[in-house]
């Protein structure tokens, strides 16, 4: 059946509605599309009705024309809605459908637009508001209206803002989002590609096993290394990356190595005990950061020859290169052993702890060879790279470094049995403390009391700063996490490649052990408890603000690390702290004392209340600043305080 007349009776009866219903009976256009219309009428009652309606406004006598005119066009709009069609010019093609394996349920926040507005626009830029959002309304990266944007963020030209977008994807482990990241992978192209694998192997691991190789066939540089490096999820891809260690080269080469070196895998492990009797240096580069469990069964047996080596050159002459080789030998060794426990894992100390005298031996002869460069890095860059710690006390022996290992690998991997060798190596030797501390952490235990003991040198009966410097290493690898409201362990190699910490711990006692450091008061101390302090405990929060405060007052240090601190912990008081700073800094300039100004606690009129007292004091001349105008500096700060 042709339907077009009725589209035509449409169009002529809006028109009739525009000209006005005075000339609808003498409409000879409306009188002519009506009789193309009127065969339609025996087809249905409401065709029918229709032309009822039309016969009556082209009768000259109707007697109202406005409300006919009205229904005629309301039953033409429905009529034709219900026999809508849309033609598009081309061939049909199948409809692609994103599936998911994910509910779809809560996948909207019900927040105004304009919320959504402002993170989307962050999120096309450089990142801006987003981390603000990111800590207030984590919810919303949950979305589905912000999912794409996500997605195209991480190939934002600012690389650390796409970094952090990665990361965030990672952490909110929301599957949903994989079609997205699917869609559109270019396997040719740059760091946002190299990211989207990192994020796809986080949330699917083995589930993308099939993506990974698919993509590697045109796969080039880094996105290659990344697409390696995701096999490593699916045991079934051993020969695959034998076969890889054979065909790549360069980086791709060692990737693929290391992608091996995470397999659970019989052939795997033959594979690196053989390697390992020719080339040691090379293995241990691979075995870094490896999680298999045959890898500390390998360093274990490198390292005996490694021990082995370093006591020849103690025992008799040797060679500048061999000196060389023994030492770097020694590093790539205890690189390879961060993270590891086990057995095998405790026996690597043990041994390293039986032939200290020689490694001590050896490091003194690096350290006497006429090379000015190691002479200088030699404690630095080979002690301090043994773990990722904080600098709080300074290294002098590898014993302590190596002691740091230890911590480090127990923040990295909690395992039963280096808890106990900290304990054990800690009964013998000080440099252990941090581990010991650790081990405790690890456990949860209510340790202020033993904590207390061990700081305490009993010959002196007092509190040692190098020990207390020790456990605020441990200490200082937990964190407060204000957006998930529970305790963290975080931490990360220097050289890992995929080992960086952050989990939660529980802390039962955090309350004491706060209070605890509070007794023990210093600028290690401090950065400690910066980030223990709950946020949502509004009375614990006072209490270190407060602490925070009488420290800046009393302090002649301008760290501004108090500023920050009492702001977290909400503390609004900020009187006398702006007349200490310039009491102690009497040659301070302008600038350096307004940025100093803004950084106060309390709000903008508790920082003018302050101010006005500097300007009080400078004008009577009971504060000294040589460098400052009392009048400017008001001028300046109320103009600050009017724009903010």
């Amino acid at each position: 059946m042709d339907t077009t007349p009725i589209y035509e009776l449409r169009e002529r009866l809006r028109a009739a509605a525009m000209a006005g219903t005075s000339l609808l009976a003498e409409d000879f256009r409306l009188r002519r599309t009506y009789e193309t219309f009127k065969p339609l009428t025996a087809a249905s009652p409401v065709f029918a009705k229709v032309g009822q309606l039309t016969e009556q406004l082209l009768s000259p006598d109707i007697p109202n024309p406005q409300g006919v005119l009205l229904d005629a066009v309301t039953l033409t709009d429905a009529v034709i809605c219900t026999l809508g069609t849309v033609d598009v010019k081309g061939d049909i093609a199948p409809l692609e459908i994103i599936e998911s394996e994910e509910p779809a349920s809560g996948m909207m926040v019900n927040v105004p637009y304009s919320v959504l507005k402002v993170l989307l626009e962050g999120l096309e830029g450089t990142g801006g508001v987003s981390y603000r959002i990111r800590k207030e309304h984590p919810e919303l990266f949950r979305d589905y209206r912000v999912k794409y944007a996500l997605v195209r963020a991480l190939g934002a030209s600012y690389a650390e803002f796409a970094n952090d977008v990665a990361k965030w994807l990672c952490e909110d482990r929301d599957k949903t989002i994989l079609p997205l990241l699917y869609q559109d992978f270019d396997p040719a192209g740059k760091r946002e590609m190299v990211r989207r694998v990192e994020v796809i192997e986080a949330l699917a691991g083995a589930d993308a096993n099939d993506f990974y190789i698919k993509m590697l066939d045109t796969a080039h540089k880094e996105v290659r290394q990344a697409l390696i490096f995701a096999l490593r999820h699916h045991q079934g891809n051993v020969s695959l990356l034998l076969d890889l260690t054979k065909k790549e080269r360069g980086k791709n080469k060692e990737t693929a190595f290391k992608a091996l070196a995470a397999m659970e895998d019989e052939q795997a492990a033959a594979y690196f005990r053989e390697n390992a009797e020719k080339n040691m240096e090379a293995v241990l580069g691979y075995l870094v950061d490896a999680s298999s469990s045959w890898a500390v069964d390998v360093v274990e047996a490198i390292c005996d020859r490694v021990l082995a080596r370093i006591d020849k050159i103690e025992a008799g002459p040797d060679s500048e290169k061999e000196e060389c080789d023994g030492f770097y030998l020694l590093h790539s060794t205890l690189q390879a052993l961060y993270g590891k426990g086990g057995a095998h894992g405790c026996e690597c100390y043990r041994k390293l702890l039986k032939h200290l005298p020689a490694i001590n031996a050896l490091l003194e002869k690096r350290r006497k060879q006429n090379n000015p460069i190691e002479k200088i890095t030699w404690r630095l860059d080979f002690l301090r790279s043994l773990a990722n710690f904080r600098y709080l006390y300074p290294i002098n022996k590898f014993i302590s470094g190596l002691g740091l290992i230890l911590m480090q690998s127990l923040a990295a991997n909690p395992d039963p049995d280096l808890q106990e060798l900290a304990e054990e190596l800690y009964q013998t030797d000080v440099h252990f403390l941090p581990a010991a501390v650790m081990a405790r952490l690890l456990n949860n235990e209510d340790c202020v009391d033993w904590l207390e003991e061990q700081i305490t040198d009993k010959e002196k009966s007092k509190v040692s700063e190098k020990r207390m410097r020790m456990v605020n290493e441990a200490v200082g690898f937990i964190c407060w996490d204000e957006s998930k409201e529970v305790y963290e362990l975080f931490g990360k190699s220097d050289y890992a490649d995929i080992s960086s910490v952050r989990r939660e711990i529980q802390v039962s006692h955090a309350a004491d052990m706060i209070r605890w450091l509070i007794r023990h008061a210093s600028h290690d101390t401090d950065a400690v408890l910066t980030n223990w302090v709950p946020l949502n405990d509004e009375g614990l929060c006072r209490e270190v603000g407060s602490y925070f405060y009488q420290r800046a007052l009393t302090n002649k240090d301008d760290n501004l690390n108090w500023l920050s601190a009492m702001r977290k912990c909400n503390w609004t008081v900020c009187k006398g702290l702006g007349v200490r700073y310039v009491r102690n800094n009497l040659t301070i300039n302008a600038n350096s004392l307004y940025a100093w100004l803004i950084m106060m606690p309390g709000g903008k009129d508790a920082i003018m209340e302050e101010v006005r007292e500097i300007c009080t004091m400078l004008r009577s001349g009971a504060l000294k600043a040589n460098r400052i105008n009392p009048d400017e500096l008001e001028e300046y700060m109320q103009n600050w305080y009017l724009i903010n």
